[in-house]
C-alpha cells in the first residue's frame, strides 16, 4: 500500500502516513503527514491543515530554499527548520543521478535524518516536508515507517508514489522556475526533479543493511535511542 494523498489546496504530494501494517497494529491516521513545500498554501489550504490539528511543521529544506519561499501555515502550527542538506545546490551542480543521490542521502546525512526521526517521536500531529516531498521527505518517511515495523515493500512503494503525484502541474511549474533562474534543464536534473524509482530506494536501503545491519541499527548508530524508537511506536502505531 501507499500513504493516502490528501487534497490540501496549494500542495501536490501531501499524504497521511496512517494505515500501514506495523509491529503490533497499524500506523495511526492523523499523526504524521509528509508533503511537498507549504509555501503556496491558499487560505483554504491553511484551514485544511488547521482542521487536521497539525501542531508542528518540520521543514527539511536548506536556508537558501526556505528564505524566498517560507511556509504559509496556520497560526496553530509551529514551523521548525531542520535542513538535511547544508546546500542542495551542491548535489545539482555535481549532476548526481537519482540513484546516487538517494544512496548519498542515507549514507552521508544519517545524523540529520535520524534527528528528524527523533523529532517525530514527540506528541502532536506533525507535517514534515522538503521542496518536492520525495527525497529528503521520502527518506525520513521510510526510516520512520521501518523503525516501527512497516513492511519494506510497503515503504518502498510509498516512496515511489511521489513521481506520479508530481508528474503533472508541479513538474511543469518547477521546470519553468528552473529555466527562469537560468539553470540548464539537463536529463539528469529533470530526473532529480520528479523521479522516485523503486530501484533507487532499494539500492539505498541495501547499502544501509550492508553497512549497519538494519535500519534500526542505522538509527541507533546515528543517534536515535531505543527509548525514542519506543516513543515513536507509541505515537504512531495503534
Amino acid at each position: 500500500m501507499t500513504s493516502a494523498l490528501l487534497p490540501i489546496e496549494g500542495t501536490y504530494n501531501f499524504r497521511d502516513l496512517g494505515g500501514f501494517r506495523a509491529d503490533g497494529g497499524r500506523t495511526r491516521s492523523g499523526a504524521l503527514f509528509r508533503s511537498d513545500a507549504l509555501a503556496a498554501l491558499s487560505d483554504r489550504g491553511r484551514a485544511q491543515i488547521a482542521e487536521l490539528s497539525v501542531a508542528r511543521v518540520i521543514d527539511l529544506r536548506d536556508d537558501a530554499e526556505r528564505a524566498p519561499l517560507p511556509d504559509l501555515v496556520p497560526e496553530s502550527a509551529v514551523v521548525v527548520p531542520h535542513p538535511i542538506f547544508p546546500d542542495v545546490r551542491q548535489h545539482i551542480s555535481a549532476q548526481l543521478d537519482i540513484y546516487a543521490l538517494t544512496e548519498l542521502l542515507y549514507l552521508e546525512h544519517g545524523d540529520r535524518l535520524a534527528s528528524a526521526v527523533t523529532m517525530l517521536a514527540e506528541p502532536g500531529a506533525t507535517v514534515f516536508h522538503c521542496t518536492a516531498g520525495k527525497d529528503r521527505t521520502g527518506a525520513v518517511a521510510a526510516l520512520t515507517l521501518l523503525a516501527v515495523g512497516v513492511d519494506r515493500d510497503d515503504v518502498m512503494h510509498d516512496y515511489s508514489a511521489s513521481e506520479q503525484n508530481l508528474s503533472g502541474e508541479w513538474r511543469a511549474k518547477n521546470l519553468e522556475l528552473i529555466k527562469h533562474l537560468g539553470i540548464e534543464v539537463t536529463p539528469s536534473l529533470e530526473q532529480l526533479l520528479v523521479s522516485t524509482p523503486l530501484a533507487a530506494i532499494d539500492r539505498a536501503l541495501a547499502a544501509v543493511d550492508e553497512r549497519f545491519g538494519s535500519v534500526r541499527d542505522y538509527l541507533r548508530v546515528s543517534g536515535v535511542a531505543d527509548t525514542t524508537i519506543a516513543r515513536l511506536h507509541a505515537q504512531l502505531v495503534e
